[in-house]
């Protein structure tokens, strides 16, 4: 396993959307200086897809001809150079030669990026599907293998759901479903596990981070009732042949990861939840939480894979105040640092030390 010092020293973009060609050296905290439309974001995307992230509210595909070229130099000054892309296809290539396959390259790649952005206050808001895409983004970065057990959770339920299908139109027998049931509860299983180890690990750390957490009781949960059971694979077992007429109504099968949902709530002085903090917390409470949450993960996501992590910031300063882009600074200064804003927040950086880069 790749060593945890790490870092990003260049990074070279061709044909990635609003950036036709664009290169530069990457230092241990880099500011990016820009106007609107100069391609600051794009920049941070193109980083993120080539370090196996993927873009909550970007673009993850990849154009003809796109390139995106970095180069990472371990704690003893050796450096190797990643090449990410090829004719629209996603290949990952290391030293230039031999192409891996994703989960391949993640187990050889020594770091990792966690990515913020203006947009993610939505995951705190908006529809479950956006949170169980960060969850999933999240596991894939920290365990190299979580991607095919998705991959298989995915075809089983394309299976399942075919057959309901089937069954509804007289093509399959009723008992046909015995197999299918089975054998979905177990790779759910697997699944949700992953899920609930990011969501342990938060619930664990969030009394280290004050600043983020601290100023009411507030407690992460996980909704999927199914993975608190003590037999969670006979539990979704069961629901299924339950509920096996309502699925082959409709088609689709109505547990398991794909339904599940997470969400932050406050808890009363009796340890009770009383309030999903969507409805009690202001917008910068909102936002603070948000940035506890995605130091968490760079955090995890570290511990777990013994890699370094850049923290990737896009436009931060047009969410926090000052004194709350100190306080968030501070707390990842041990990381390498790639942001990106309009203006130098000369002010805000003035104890610093960032390598500006103007677009």
């Amino acid at each position: 396993m790749a060593n945890s010092t790490a870092k990003i020293t260049s990074l070279s973009l061709h044909n990635f959307y609003g950036v036709d060609d664009w290169s530069a050296d990457i230092s241990e905290n880099t500011h990016c200086i820009g106007s609107n439309g100069s391609g600051k974001t794009h920049i941070l995307n193109a980083l993120h897809l080539a370090l196996g992230g993927k873009v909550l509210y970007g673009k993850n595909k990849l154009l003809p001809g796109t390139k995106i070229t970095f180069t990472v130099q371990d704690a003893n000054g050796m450096e190797m150079v990643y090449l990410f892309g090829n004719d629209g296809k996603k290949e990952y290539t290391m030293r230039g030669e031999t192409i891996y396959t994703k989960p391949k390259y993640l187990q050889n790649l020594p770091i990792r990026s966690v990515f913020i952005s203006p947009f993610d206050m939505n995951m705190l808001y908006f529809a479950p599907q956006i949170r169980r895409d960060y969850l999933d983004n999240v596991c894939a970065r920290a365990y190299p293998n979580f991607i095919k057990v998705q991959r298989d959770f995915e075809r089983t339920m394309r299976q399942r759901n075919a057959l309901l299908k089937n069954i509804r139109e007289g093509q399959s027998a009723f008992n046909d479903l015995d197999f299918w049931d089975s054998k979905f509860a177990e790779i759910a299983y697997l699944y949700g596990q992953y899920r609930i180890k990011f969501i342990d690990f938060i619930t664990s750390i969030m009394p280290e981070f004050p600043q983020f957490f601290g100023k009411y009781v507030i407690q992460i949960n996980y909704a999927g009732d199914w993975i608190y059971q003590e037999d969670p694979v006979g539990y979704i077992k069961t629901y299924l042949k339950n509920k096996r007429q309502r699925d082959i109504l409709s088609g689709h099968t109505h547990i398991g990861p794909h339904r599940d949902d997470f969400g932050f709530y406050i808890k009363d002085n009796d340890d009770e939840i009383t309030e999903n903090v969507q409805s009690f917390l202001s917008r910068g409470e909102m936002k603070m939480l948000l940035i506890g949450l995605k130091i968490g993960e760079a955090k995890w996501i570290q511990e777990k894979q013994d890699v370094s992590v850049i923290i990737l910031l896009d436009d931060l300063f047009s969410e926090l105040d000052p004194h709350n882009s100190d306080i968030f600074l501070d707390s990842i200064i041990q990381h390498q640092i790639f942001l990106t804003s309009q203006t130098p927040h000369k002010k805000t950086l003035k104890n610093k030390q960032f390598t500006c880069i103007n677009l």
